[in-house]
This record gives C-alpha cells, sequence and structure tokens, in this order.
C-alpha cells in the first residue's frame, strides 16, 4: 500500500473502495494474444530470465505520456474548483499542486509498468525497437499471462484512450479526497496544516490511473499494461529497484516474473522484426525455445514494411 502515516483507517477504506470500485470499471477480458515488442537482446533476457522489465512510471521512453495524465488531473482539479467554488475547494487545489509540483523530486511514484498491445506485427511499433537495432516481439497466451500477472500480484489492464472517462475517473477521484479533507478540518483545528499526508496518499493511489491514461489519437495501438504498484514499501520489495542506464540519464525498473512453477513463460508466438538479417535472428530464437524447453511456439518472420 502508499505511504499511509497520519492517514486514519477509515481514510484509507475510502480510498482503496473508490480504487477498487474505478479499476473494475476500466477491466475487461484480454481475448487475444498480448505482444510485448523489445530489442532483441532484452527479448532473449526475458526468455532466460522468465521475467518482464517494468519501468518506473517518471522512466517511460515516452514522457508525454505521465504529462498526458498530470494534464487531465489537472483538468479534473480545475472542474471541480468551476462546480464547486469556495474557500475549501479552492484551499484543496493549493495543496494539491504543491505537491504535485514536487513529486518525484526525491523518490518517484511507486508505480511500474511494462507495455503489450494486441497489435501483431504492426509496422508502427517495430520502429523503437529497429532504431536501437533489431526488434522481437513475445507473444503471451491472454489466460496464462492473466493467470501470471495475478500469482505474481501485477495488474494486468488496458489503457483507457477515451478523453470523458479519465475526466470522470478524476473527478470522482477528487470528490473522496475532499470529502476526506472537509471532514479533517471539521474534526481537527490543525487539518488544514496537517493536509499533505492525506493529499499525499490520495494522489499516489490515483496514479494507478495516471498508469492507463493514453492519448486518444493513439487507441489503435489496443496497449494493455502490466502494472506493479507500491512494492518499495518494503524494505524488499525496495530492494526490487534496479538502476537502468540510458544514453543520457538513469532510469529505474523491477523485474516482473511471469514464469510458472515449471519456470515457462506463457509465450504463444514470437515475431521476428524487420531487419537485414532477419532470418539469422529467427534462427537463434528458435534455438533459444529449444534451450528452455518451449514446443509448440511459433517464429514468425515480420511482413511489415522497415
Amino acid at each position: 500500500m502508499a505511504e499511509q502515516a497520519g492517514i486514519g483507517a477509515d481514510d484509507i477504506k475510502q480510498v482503496q473502495d473508490y480504487v477498487r470500485r474505478e479499476f473494475s470499471s476500466l477491466m475487461r477480458p484480454l481475448k487475444w494474444i498480448a505482444y510485448h515488442y523489445t530489442g532483441g537482446g532484452a527479448a532473449a533476457s526475458i526468455l532466460d530470465e522468465g521475467k518482464i522489465r517494468a519501468t518506473n512510471i517518471l522512466y517511460m521512453d515516452d514522457g508525454r505520456e505521465i504529462q498526458h495524465s498530470l494534464d487531465f488531473f489537472l483538468r479534473a482539479m480545475a472542474l471541480r474548483l468551476e462546480q464547486r467554488p469556495g474557500p475549501t475547494s479552492s484551499a484543496l487545489n493549493d495543496v494539491i499542486a504543491e505537491y504535485l509540483s514536487r513529486v518525484g523530486g526525491t523518490v518517484p511514484p511507486d508505480i511500474w509498468i511494462a507495455t503489450l498491445t494486441t497489435v501483431r506485427d504492426d509496422a508502427d511499433q517495430w520502429q523503437p525497437p529497429s532504431a536501437a537495432g533489431h526488434g522481437v516481439a513475445l507473444g503471451f497466451a491472454p489466460a496464462g499471462l492473466a493467470r501470471a500477472a495475478d500469482a505474481g500480484g501485477v495488474l494486468l489492464a488496458p489503457c483507457c484512450y477515451d478523453d470523458a472517462t479519465k475526466l470522470a475517473i478524476m473527478g470522482r477521484g477528487l470528490e473522496v479526497l475532499e470529502r476526506l479533507y472537509e471532514r479533517r478540518l471539521r474534526n481537527n483545528p490543525r487539518g488544514a496544516a496537517d493536509a499533505e499526508p492525506l493529499v499525499r496518499y490520495v494522489v499516489r493511489e490515483l496514479a494507478l490511473f495516471g498508469a492507463l491514461m493514453k492519448r486518444s489519437d493513439l487507441a489503435h495501438e489496443n496497449e494493455w499494461r502490466l502494472i506493479l504498484c507500491n512494492p518499495s514499501q518494503t524494505a524488499a520489495g525496495a530492494r526490487r529497484i534496479t538502476a537502468l542506464p540510458k544514453g543520457d540519464y538513469t532510469g529505474l525498473y523491477i523485474d516482473i516474473d511471469l514464469a510458472d512453477a515449471a519456470e515457462r513463460l506463457p509465450i504463444a508466438e514470437i515475431l521476428i522484426g524487420p531487419s537485414p538479417m532477419q532470418q539469422m535472428t529467427a534462427r537463434a530464437f528458435r534455438t533459444l525455445l529449444y534451450k528452455h524447453g518451449y514446443d509448440r511456439v511459433d517464429v514468425v518472420s515480420s511482413q511489415a514494411t522497415a
């Protein structure tokens, strides 16, 4: 669970009830193979280790994603103040804005994401891994992936592309926060001064929904995400955090274990991205499948245009 210092048990229950209710409203069953497009080296490591890398929400390759979620949260704040003008709403918005201006400055939100898509052999999806060399897409069977996520305490959920839904979810979260904030003011003379722990807790819980929000013009990507929430709230969880050196900065990730008791991933198909040496990569992955005892998994060369 997120940091809870100074938060009452009833406050936590109300927030968690809201999170479960809203998350359930976004869920639908995964019915198709979900592909994780990545580089050849990363794909080989996933097969070798039975784990997939979940990147911290602040270190996604496309920084516009977290900004998109933040923009909708700010829009929901402005709409709430317009609908309920008054000193309480205004004061709460000020506390939230102050916290958001500092969020991630020392420790990033404890949300970790691995991305997948049900779109098979897509030229746009091949571009990022191909730019770094050559791409490979691991296709995970839907039922097996769902079981692996559940066993590992990981959420498997579709991204939300509908703008009205994004605003509604954030708005209802703000309603919960304002209700708790108002009660704190009534019951505690120092309520306003002590509001930051409450705001910090609720906003960090809302980060789960931020992890699912994508621009509406990208709906054709049909992206799904494996989401690990708040693992570093324990010392053992914090030790799972690993540095990821990039060209001009250092990122963070946590490995998610997707292998079953037989150390097998729920792999249904492997796609080899377009490249001049495509067939060599295909042979390599057939050998890796044999090495790890996978059978009945096809290795297919992409027909997409490089």
